[in-house]
């Protein structure tokens, strides 16, 4: 089967505007290489927040401008626990043991979140550090609204645990206009495979048949089965069962490239990065020994925007290396289900006015939900702002504005 002009959009990607010493580059160097390398869009999916939002709209802008035809898709890899009613029994039942309770209480509440992917991609004993990843892309102007509102309850502190967190309930009171995919090793199906496997294949399946179940109810045709290609064998067990229960629920399947820095050659530089947002906090697991690698294969994975072609290799070279076959058509139609997607969501470049003539309050009032939304912010607004603060304050203003009782 050719491996050429196979049409992709990465669906699933990372900056440091939101995923804190876990992505690199900010989003406009990832949505310009994405281009140079062929692409016509790319989502931006950092963990739990949208704060790479301004920079995409403003460059999707720039790049229009230039006569460069991009779409910037918003999104977000939220983290998502079943039920956060059933969590708060488990946190209550745990504050009867003191010395749980003392280790409980010191994780409660954090500054600014940083993964752990060693967290994510395992099975975690302690049941109220369980999260798992969800990826959320906007289709519409109403998605855009509704997951401004879920990241804004995410916060809330009934929600927010160590980390910004949704459930089954929420998602189904902020769904509509929002796609949704399992995400990778530490996602919503890889939690049924890590909680499970130990009690063998029949159990996982089932796990993930009933997540498949529920989101399905939420989301209906808008809820994929994510693949993604590296040397992890255990992402290749994972893909086995994914591909068996959306066979038999006729749910598809898209792949991702889960980037997580700009180009090739950033792959080292994202490796240090990492590091340096564990000092003072001691080792993670995965950074055992101390030395960055010598070169991208001793990692086991890529994470750059990958086109098409691309992505087709990296599936050829891990499969073989890891000794598992698939059904190429299969995988083929994963990556191009990913186009498909892409070409249904609306293109929603934020369209604001830049004429100096305006001042930036008047600017900032050309926002969807201005009005509503900016009540009490004038006096943040001076003649100095700048368009990234505006639509920056704009972003903060309409997250607050989501959660009040009196917006419907």
């Amino acid at each position: 089967m050719s491996e050429e002009n196979i049409p992709f959009v990465g669906l699933h990607a990372h900056s440091v505007a939101g995923s804190i010493f876990d992505g690199l580059g900010y989003p406009q160097e990832h949505m310009d290489f994405a281009y140079e390398n062929g692409m016509n869009a790319l989502a931006l999916t950092d963990h739990g927040n949208m704060n790479g939002l301004a920079w995409q709209v403003l460059h999707a802008k720039k790049m229009q401008a230039e006569g460069k035809d991009f779409k910037p898709i918003f999104g977000c890899e939220a983290y998502f626990v079943p039920s956060i009613a059933d969590w708060h029994k488990d946190y209550d039942r745990i504050m009867l043991d003191k010395k749980a309770a003392r280790a409980a209480k010191k994780d409660e509440t954090s500054g600014t979140t940083v993964e752990d992917e060693a967290a994510s991609k395992k099975a975690v004993r302690n049941i109220l550090n369980r999260r798992r990843h969800l990826v959320l892309l906007v289709q519409n102007q109403k998605g855009l609204n509704n997951l401004f509102k879920l990241i804004s309850e995410s916060f809330l502190p009934e929600n927010f645990y160590r980390f910004p967190r949704l459930d089954y309930d929420l998602l189904k009171k902020y769904n509509e206009g929002i796609i949704a995919s399992s995400a990778c090793l530490g996602g919503v199906y890889a939690g049924c495979y890590w909680e499970n496997r130990e009690e063998g294949s029949e159990a996982v399946l089932e796990a993930m048949r009933d997540a498949t179940r529920r989101m399905v109810d939420i989301f209906g045709d808008r809820w994929y089965g994510e693949l993604q290609w590296n040397s992890i064998p255990e992402q290749h067990d994972l893909n086995k069962y994914i591909i068996q229960v959306c066979e038999e629920a006729g749910v598809e399947m898209i792949s991702t490239a889960d980037s997580h820095y700009p180009n090739q050659d950033a792959w080292k530089d994202r490796e240090l990065y990492k590091r340096l947002g564990w000092l003072g906090k001691g080792r993670p697991s995965w950074a055992d020994g101390g030395e960055l690698p010598v070169d991208v294969d001793e990692i086991g994975y890529e994470l750059y925007p990958k086109n098409g072609e691309q992505m087709w290799e990296s599936y050829k070279k891990y499969s073989e290396k890891c000794g598992v076959e698939y059904d190429d058509q299969l995988v083929r139609d994963s990556l191009t289900t990913t186009h498909f997607i892409a070409s249904r969501l609306l293109c929603l470049i934020i369209q604001f006015a830049c004429r100096t003539s305006l001042s930036p309050l008047a600017r900032l009032l050309t926002l969807p939900f201005a009005s509503s939304a900016l009540k009490g912010c004038e006096p943040r607004i001076s003649t100095r702002t700048t368009n990234i603060q505006i639509v920056s304050i704009w972003n903060f203003q309409l997250s607050q504005t989501v959660v009040s009782p009196s917006i419907s």
